[in-house]
């Protein structure tokens, strides 16, 4: 497996390299800025939300944000670059994976093709298909008990390619090691890596299915075991239903021999009108180190109050019920009881 690894980082550095050295198009390129931007407040209520008061309970809902932000999208000819920073995560002092966490995605890139682009910065590394969607379309208000094992943002460089063959898809990625990650909290930067690739096929945007596999060097500091993660997930979409699975199993849960876990889901959604679309998920992990698994049921309506444009301005609603071992629940993520969340996003 390491020769692996070793062949793919010579890999990405051989193809980014002939990739930059391209020479660039002679005619004059128009440089086009899109804005964007999005506010999501939340409301939270239930025993789950806050586990660690006195007696386990929130008396009373509480109001926060889970993303302010705002960014741009840049092109200029075949050169691309993005920049998104997230207000909730307002102090610049706090640094993971080599940048403060304000700094959601900053990254430079250039695209051949549709089937050969190369980018460096800090973005989303290619594992996970429900992290990969954005914050502001997500089915339901949080993300699941999968986010934590996934490799999340990191600095590093990424090969990708698109509609290869109709609908093949890949990423490849090199990276300093993923600390932003919920399962990984050590790892030095020049020292230690963390690696990504990941393979798609879309046919349109009636079915995706992608497989995908990660790893970070020295997961919970020096000494400490690497951290490795397989995902495999796929979605279905065709008049209004919506029919989604994906399965996560990370080894190694900070840097720790042994900890491991998996975690996997199942969702349905149906938008009976324009403007309402209920949906359910179901949430299953396991934690292999203390022999314990937890369940969330997620209950969901989506309001859609622009539906022409229907991320624009909506209103997410989910119950959420806990099931299994929420006494001793051994895994990092998930909601040990019942909570209720309520959240109105508004986009641009």
């Amino acid at each position: 497996m390491k020769k692996y690894f070793v062949f793919m980082s010579v890999m990405i550095m051989a193809v980014s390299v002939a990739l930059l050295a391209m020479p660039l198009k002679a005619a004059a390129a128009d440089l086009q800025v899109k804005w964007f931007g999005f506010s999501q407040i939340t409301v939270e209520g239930g025993k789950g939300i806050d586990p660690n008061t006195a007696d386990g309970y929130q008396t009373d809902p509480k109001i926060g944000a889970d993303r302010v932000r705002i960014g741009y999208k840049a092109k200029l000819g075949n050169a691309f670059s993005k920049l998104q920073i997230d207000f909730n995560r307002s102090d610049i002092s706090k640094i993971t994976a080599g940048m403060p966490e304000i700094i959601k995605d900053a990254e430079v890139g250039y695209k051949v093709n549709s089937a050969a682009s190369v980018k460096v910065g800090i973005f989303k590394t290619p594992i996970g298909m429900d992290f990969n969607t954005s914050g502001a379309k997500l089915d339901i208000t949080k993300r699941g008990m999968e986010k934590p094992l996934v490799l999340e943002r990191a600095l590093g460089l990424m090969v990708s390619g698109r509609k290869i063959a109709g609908g093949f898809g890949y990423d490849i990625g090199y990276f300093n090691p993923a600390t932003r990650s919920g399962a990984v909290s050590g790892g030095t930067a020049g020292d230690d890596k963390a690696y990504a690739v990941r393979g798609m096929y879309d046919m349109g945007n009636v079915l995706h299915a992608e497989v995908s596999y990660g790893k970070s060097e020295q997961a919970g500091g020096l000494d400490t075991e690497d951290y490795t993660v397989l995902d495999v997930a796929a979605s279905y979409k065709i008049e209004g239903a919506t029919l989604k699975a994906e399965y996560i199993d990370g080894k190694n849960v900070l840097g720790v021999d042994g900890k491991d876990q998996t975690v996997w889901y199942l969702h349905a959604g149906y938008q009976f009108t324009p403007m309402y679309e209920a949906v359910v998920r179901y949430y299953q992990g396991n934690d292999d180190l203390t022999d314990t698994s937890l369940g969330n049921t997620f209950l969901g309506l989506n309001i859609f109050l622009n539906p022409a444009k229907k991320y624009n301005s909506r209103i997410q609603l989910n119950y959420v019920l806990a099931s299994g071992d929420t006494d001793t629940w051994g895994g990092i993520g998930g909601y040990t009881d019942d909570a209720f969340l309520a959240q109105y996003q508004f986009a641009f």
